[in-house]
């Protein structure tokens, strides 16, 4: 892979990322405009759980409801970074170079640390 293509890669990781992120996030305020954030786009009861509770997700998702919609456009925010040093782990042992992809593959392991491990 030419330093080049690396950088395209790279750099479409991150745009992506961050472009969905937004867009998540601008959707869910746009919902919460017209539903509340506890609402339902499709009409279903209010909700109870709180913003900063990250563990409803996939059924909020599942209901349309804003504040899950906006939390999942967090989500991806955060796994952006995350994403690019696996890309660059990937990129790295494609080139066959052993010292950055074992360099890389530590950050990755600090950083699933992080988020998996540490509360």
């Amino acid at each position: 892979m030419t330093p080049d293509r690396f950088r395209a890669v790279i750099s479409t990781v991150l745009i992506v990322g961050v472009g969905t992120s937004a867009a998540l996030i601008a959707v869910g305020f746009a919902g919460s405009l017209v539903v509340g954030w506890q609402g339902s786009l499709l009409g279903r009861g209010v909700s109870a759980a709180s913003a900063s509770d990250f563990g409803g997700i996939a059924d909020g998702l599942a209901a349309l409801r804003p504040v899950a919609i906006a939390q999942a456009g967090l989500v991806v925010l955060i796994a952006t970074p995350v994403i690019r040093v696996a890309t660059s782990v990937a990129a790295f042992a494609l080139e066959g170079d052993r010292l950055y992809t074992a360099i890389t593959l530590g950050v990755l392991a600090i950083l699933l640390g992080s988020l998996f491990l540490i509360r």
